[in-house]
């Protein structure tokens, strides 16, 4: 009786503390309490509190209550703090934790922006001049000239498009080169790249391309590999899959678009027949020369729009469906006569399409917005400073070995002499980062292929570098900041525990206790009037409900549980 008083004198004095925080508690559970917000929170997750009776309030109060008092065993028993426990709720957190590291806005324009380009396929071609990110100002500006000079012949008509690919670009897929290991020419595609989609090709690239009008070509943009100018030459509806069959006739001159005589002879044959009524079918079984196709009427294996190059998708695109195509299309090989079965196309604003969406972005370059947008707000937020970043970059590109990127060497770059006394590099929030910090991120790069002045290099990696450290910092405070991730991470980790809890107690236990079973079923066999053996399901299941049952007696015995009356009942009256 004594041990109830005070436990009745600490749950005032615990009622009253929180009521100076205009927290009003609802119970008290051991040393523990669940205020009304708590309780009226969790029940509105999967129910609607105004719309609840007394009856359906109580019963929930019963098992809200066994929930707190099962995780507080388990919190006592230590099931958090085993390795997998912790590399699950690790888990969970970090993906919870995700869409609070990226600026919303942007990515919700940068979602607008994907499903809008997703309906469309563009074909392009381009033309590349290197310049790596590294390079230097001197440089940047060289590779930028020489771009633009380029198209200034292309627009004046000095060079045609693909020519000018040939003559000039670095990507060396462009012009026919000669493979020593398989002694056969890998003949160029003349810049030409064919048709693409959102998420195809690198950010950037699809940026200007989408955004330059069919029949242009764009002015210069810059990606990780130089500078490209891109010639738009169509744009149409997003393309999910042509049906078609084809009859082939090898020709190696088709390539450079001429037409051998032997060649034009047997396709003048083909047209005559195909004309005259006879089927594509047997024609392709005939004369194809294609030894994959010929013998299923010439019909293809069912493509992409960027499985094939673009002259091939743009004949599909301009023949009715039932038709063939009234030229031939050429390839490096030689001459197809197509003909349209069927073309499905894309729709992106699938419930399938919107999800791939929304993955493609969280991945893909573009995602890369979103957090620079957060990060430039979290500076300003954090009072960001970058004082001393000219005299660290002049320190380490004095300090660091000269090839210690391309060559093995085992210096310590966060031991250089002297770097110890430089000021801090940066400093946010109550963050300071030091120059030694940045060296050792930095020599993370060691063995890469580099090119280009070191000090540019520094300031290319650096935004990286600083990005990572504010987000990083930004993560460890999320509980902090937001209550309703802090509430979301702890609803999971006590999730985990009552299913860990109840396993050990009540499902593990009703299993291996066999003695105790045959002792329960004495008790409820006249109740079924049926052998053990036919009954043995239920009767675990009921031995699983007694033993929770008991579980619970022994938990209240322990943690004690006082509810204030007066609290449920003003949670009735709303």
């Amino acid at each position: 009786m004594k041990k109830y008083w005070l436990f009745i004198a600490l749950f005032c004095f615990i009622s009253a503390t929180y009521a100076q925080k205009q927290e009003p508690i609802l119970f008290q559970y051991g040393n523990d309490v669940v205020t009304v917000k708590e309780f009226v929170n969790a029940y509105n997750k999967n129910n609607d509190i105004t719309k609840a009776t007394e009856e359906e309030l109580q019963e929930y109060l019963e098992l809200y209550i066994n929930f707190k008092l099962k995780v507080k065993q388990g919190y006592e028993e230590g099931i958090d703090t085993s390795e997998t426990f912790l590399k699950e709720l690790a888990s969970y957190r970090s993906q919870s934790a995700q869409q609070y590291l990226i600026d919303k806005e942007v990515t919700k324009e940068l979602l607008e922006e994907a499903n809008e380009r997703a309906q469309y396929h563009v074909r392009a071609s381009h033309i590349l001049i290197n310049c790596p990110a590294t390079a230097t100002p001197q440089d940047s500006l060289t590779a930028y000239k020489k771009i633009i000079d380029i198209r200034n012949q292309i627009k004046k008509g000095k060079i045609s498009f693909f020519d000018a690919a040939v003559k000039y670009s670095d990507d060396p897929s462009a012009r026919d080169t000669y493979n020593e290991y398989t002694r056969r020419w890998q003949y160029g595609n003349r810049g030409e790249l064919g048709y693409f989609t959102v998420f195809d090709l690198i950010y950037p690239f699809e940026n200007r391309a989408y955004n330059t009008a069919v029949g242009e070509i764009s002015m210069p943009v810059r990606s990780n590999f130089g500078y490209h100018i891109i010639y738009v030459q169509d744009k149409v509806p997003a393309i999910s899959k042509i049906f078609a069959k084809q009859i082939f006739v090898n020709d190696t001159l088709a390539r450079k678009g001429a037409m051998s005589t032997e060649a034009k002879t047997k396709i003048d044959e083909i047209y005559r027949q195909l004309k005259s009524g006879r089927s594509f079918g047997d024609v392709a079984k005939e004369l194809s020369e294609d030894q994959a196709t010929k013998d299923k009427e010439g019909a293809l294996e069912p493509f992409q729009a960027n499985r094939r190059p673009g002259n091939f998708i743009q004949e599909c695109l301009r023949t009715k469906q039932g038709d063939f195509t009234s030229e031939p299309v050429a390839s490096i090989l030689g001459w197809h006569i197509l003909k349209i079965e069927n073309i499905e196309y894309a729709n992106p604003n699938t419930d399938h399409g919107i999800n791939y969406i929304k993955n493609k972005v969280s991945r893909d370059q573009r995602s890369h917005k979103s957090k620079e947008s957060l990060v430039k707000k979290l500076k300003k937020e954090y009072k960001y400073k970058d004082r001393n970043k000219k005299k660290a970059f002049k320190f380490l590109a004095e300090n660091i070995p000269a090839n210690y990127f391309s060559n093995p060497d085992n210096t310590d770059l966060s031991q250089l002499n002297g770097i110890d006394n430089l000021p801090p590099l940066f400093t946010y929030a109550d963050q300071v980062e030091s120059v030694a910090d940045f060296a050792s991120f930095i020599s993370r790069f060691q063995g890469m292929e580099f090119h280009g002045d070191l000090i540019n290099f520094l300031n290319e990696r650096f935004p990286y570098y600083v990005q990572d450290k504010i987000l990083a910092y930004e993560n460890r405070n999320l509980e902090n900041k937001y209550p309703e991730f802090k509430e979301l991470v702890t609803e999971y980790r006590e999730g985990m525990i009552l299913f860990e809890i109840n396993t050990i107690k009540v499902w593990n236990e009703a299993i291996r206790d066999t003695v105790g079973i045959m002792e329960f079923y004495e008790t409820i066999k006249d109740e079924y009037k049926k052998p053990f053996d036919e009954i043995k399901a239920i009767v675990i299941t009921e031995y699983q409900n007694e033993l929770e049952r008991r579980w619970i007696e022994e938990l209240k015995q322990k943690y004690p549980v006082i509810i204030n009356e007066e609290q449920f009942k003003a949670i009735i009256k709303k």
